[in-house]
């Protein structure tokens, strides 16, 4: 589908473009273009839906600050100055504020692709094929129910927006209830699974499937928790698992692998493309060593999301995970080498900065077996040898011996497994801090971290010394701008 968002991008800097600042919550993707004027036919709508697709670079670039950062899998570099990178460390350290950056902007993209979502689902009227009209509503009610899903997780109860609003209409949102959050994301959820193909052609690959919105579904149901969506959660897990012709790869590596992309694990992914089209990837430039210069990617680093000690101590000496996902150490143009973790992850060959060429990976084949597997071990309360195995084939895959009778002899023994397995099998893809709230072990794992990793406990750095967190800290301030905007808007509790 790369060749589709090429197609879109001037369409969305025009959209883009028309959109003012001030507006709230940015809900209004066109302003200064009539709505009719621009869903005139199929392929207009058609390339408005890619223009959803192309919106999720605006939320990804900052997902990470809000997701990964706030986990033990990754920290700010200790070697600046207390007055660097400030809104990264107030994340990293749970001291943030309605001020913090990242936590505006974030939430202002997740709206952009939220409304983008709204106006193609008003238009499809123009859209004679009644096929091609629900698979385009079930991308939209997808897109928009993965943004949806993410908001709610990171700031609770939220505005909740399934229409086109003016700028004055978005000023008198409510916040609405986390309950009344995930009936609309299972229903918008619900209707991609049962309406979008399985498969597209080659020149569509990218795009939403059946599958990629089963397993955000299935996702979405455990983490809702319910005794009956957890029930729900297990049935359309198993039948993404073993219907959806998915399978894990042999070679971890090959799963991340410019060279290999949309591979027979890979769900759904953020696509990127080099070529200075502006649709690169960043991550490399921001994840890699400060002045590093061209010694480990083309432009140097600026050593933002460095991994943790506790991530170099979870991988055995033989699981290849290890490396692929991050490295100890790089050798400078002199020859000298520094002993500095970097995620490498998204690492590869490219001739310009920010503009790596890496899809960044929203769901994948083992998540979703290792997610059923958790869903098991919720309904049965205890493993059964069903759920154990899919997490051995998870570990098999990295050369690891399988799950220990301790490991799996209770409800709880085997809920830690699968958390410390998930911690090394999706290292830096966004998903640590989500598992740690889907099963309310934030608070726990996050103070034993600030308690035990050394940078947070250097007599030498007490500016970086981090108090234990509470539990309202596990969600993130509303952005002041909205509260500023409308004053009736309740900050979450403690900020």
């Amino acid at each position: 589908m790369k060749n589709y968002i090429i197609k879109i991008s001037a369409v969305l800097a025009i959209i883009v473009g028309f959109q003012s600042c001030d507006d709230p919550i940015d809900l209004q993707p066109i302003s200064e273009i009539g709505a009719d004027e621009f869903y005139a036919n199929t392929n207009e709508v058609n390339l408005a839906v890619i223009g959803i697709y192309n919106s999720l670079h605006l939320k990804q670039i900052d997902e990470w600050i809000v997701t990964e950062l706030r986990s033990d899998n990754t920290q700010m570099s200790f070697d600046n100055s207390v007055n660097a990178n400030v809104p990264y460390r107030q994340l990293d350290r749970f001291v943030s504020n309605p001020l913090n950056e990242f936590t505006a902007s974030y939430w202002r993209a997740s709206y952009k692709t939220i409304g983008l979502s709204n106006h193609v689902l008003e238009n499809l009227v123009v859209v004679d094929d009644p096929t091609l009209a629900a698979q385009y509503e079930g991308e939209a009610r997808y897109l928009r129910a993965h943004s949806l899903f993410n908001l709610v997780r990171l700031y609770g109860g939220v505005f909740i927006v399934t229409e086109t609003i003016d700028a004055q209409q978005a000023r008198n949102q409510e916040r609405r209830s986390i309950e009344e959050a995930y009936e609309v994301i299972i229903e918008d959820l619900e209707f991609a699974y049962n309406n979008l193909p399985e498969s597209y052609g080659d020149s569509e690959i990218g795009r939403a499937t059946k599958w990629a919105a089963g397993a955000e579904l299935g996702k979405a149901l455990l983490t809702e928790g319910s005794p009956a969506n957890l029930i729900r959660a297990e049935t359309v897990l198993r039948d993404v698992a073993t219907t959806s012709g998915k399978r894990l790869l042999n070679d971890y590596e090959q799963v991340f692998s410019p060279n290999n992309e949309f591979n027979d694990e890979i769900l759904f992914a953020v696509r990127y493309q080099s070529g200075l089209l502006g649709l690169g990837s960043p991550f490399a430039n921001l994840f890699s060593p400060l002045q590093s210069e061209n010694a480990v990617i083309f432009g140097g680093g600026d050593e933002l999301n460095v991994p943790t000690e506790g991530m170099e101590l979870i991988y055995s000496t033989n699981d290849p995970r290890a490396r692929v996902n991050f490295e100890t150490s790089w050798v400078d143009n002199s020859g000298n080498t520094n002993l500095e973790r970097f995620v490498s992850k998204y690492n590869s060959n490219f001739s310009n900065v920010d503009d790596a060429p890496n899809d960044w990976v929203i769901s994948r084949y083992a998540d979703v077996i290792m997610l059923l597997a958790e869903a098991i071990n919720e309904n049965n309360g205890g493993p059964t040898a069903e759920a154990i195995g899919y997490i051995d084939e998870v570990k098999l895959r990295a050369n690891q011996s399988p799950l220990t009778t301790a490991q799996t002899s209770t409800y709880f023994d085997f809920k830690l497994a699968i958390e410390e397995e998930r911690r090394r099998e999706f290292a830096f893809e966004n998903h640590r801090w989500f598992d740690l709230v889907r099963t309310n072990r934030a608070v726990t794992v996050m103070n034993n971290h600030f308690t035990s990793d050394f940078q947070y406990n250097d007599p030498n750095s007490p500016e970086f010394n981090t108090a234990p967190i509470q539990q309202f800290q596990t969600l993130l301030p509303i952005p002041q701008f909205e509260i500023d905007l409308n004053p009736s808007v309740a900050q979450n509790v403690g900020y």
